[in-house]
């Protein structure tokens, strides 16, 4: 596994992963990335599950962890992915990447009908880099604090903004359920990155073999409490999808412009000409009228 740190210049529109809030190590753990495939590379995890810890009033009905897969730059609400691991259990998580690229020439382009904002394009108010599953959270909790005077617990908010309570949780759904998209609508409005990347994964589930863990990991624990996660890429490449903008005025006159010439021996000159014969002969039809 490799850590990202200090190295060549950054284009600032393609994400890194990498964590500036602070320098005590203790505080400040950068993100673990890896270029590898398969499974003896990834993410490899020992779950103690401990179902003592149960409270008997629980409504989770079985004893485990819920694995999520999201994007480390955007709100885990919107595109996230779940899976469940239960106790006695090894769960293989096999990630597959899709890559979305845009030319910098997309950018002549209005975001109405390109359909996608870049990084820098949109403000948010609680990141400085557009993310469209961020945009879509951030429009939820101004629509619970317009109607419902609060934000849920889970959302990050300020130290002024109020926390919803049991007394709000009718007027929370009645915002899900009743309020209009039009009434809903977000500003700016939540399109798709141009730049961004999305993930799919397939699983497999296998039961737990604690010889196959190293004994110093799983020494002195019940094994019979225990489960697996390994999360890896499932492939070596990915498939990339790249928007790029095919025709612009100087295409066409160059595209267009040369068949012309070659299909009827004429170029711009030769138009030039004619509409300069043509003023011409407007002219003299004026002038002679006026006589």
């Amino acid at each position: 596994m490799l850590e990202i740190g200090s190295g060549p210049t950054k284009d600032e529109d393609i994400e890194y992963y990498d964590d500036p809030s602070g320098d005590d190590v203790r505080t400040n753990q950068p993100i673990i990335v890896t270029s590898e495939s398969g499974r003896g590379s990834g993410l490899s995890v020992i779950l103690n599950v401990q179902p003592n810890d149960y409270p008997p009033w629980s409504s989770i009905p079985y004893y485990g962890a819920k694995i999520l897969l999201s994007d480390p730059n955007d709100y885990p609400e919107t595109t996230i992915l779940y899976k469940f691991v239960s106790i006695g259990e090894s769960l293989d998580m096999k990630v597959q990447p899709m890559v979305f690229q845009s030319d910098d020439d997309v950018r002549r382009v209005s975001p109405e009908r390109r359909s996608c904002w870049f990084h820098d394009e949109a403000v948010l108010e609680y990141t400085d880099r557009y993310s469209h599953e961020t945009c879509i959270t951030e429009c939820k909790m101004r629509n619970f604090l317009k109607y419902c005077g609060c934000v849920p617990y889970k959302y990050p908010i300020d130290a002024t903004t109020r926390i919803c309570e049991f007394e709000h949780l009718k007027c929370l759904n009645n915002v899900t359920a009743y309020i209009s998209e039009e009434q809903r609508a977000c500003y700016p409005i939540c399109y798709m990155e141009c730049r961004d990347k999305r993930y799919s994964i397939t699983s497999d589930l296998t039961p737990f073999v604690s010889r196959l863990f190293p004994t110093t990991v799983i020494e002195n624990h019940n094994v019979s409490e225990l489960s697996a996660l390994q999360v890896y890429y499932a492939r070596a490449s990915c498939n990339s999808y790249k928007l790029m903008l095919l025709m612009d005025l100087n295409y066409f006159i160059a595209t267009y412009g040369g068949i012309f010439s070659l299909s009827f021996g004429a170029s711009l000159l030769t138009v030039s000409e004619l509409v300069y014969l043509f003023g011409l002969f407007l002219l003299k039809l004026l002038h002679n009228t006026g006589r």
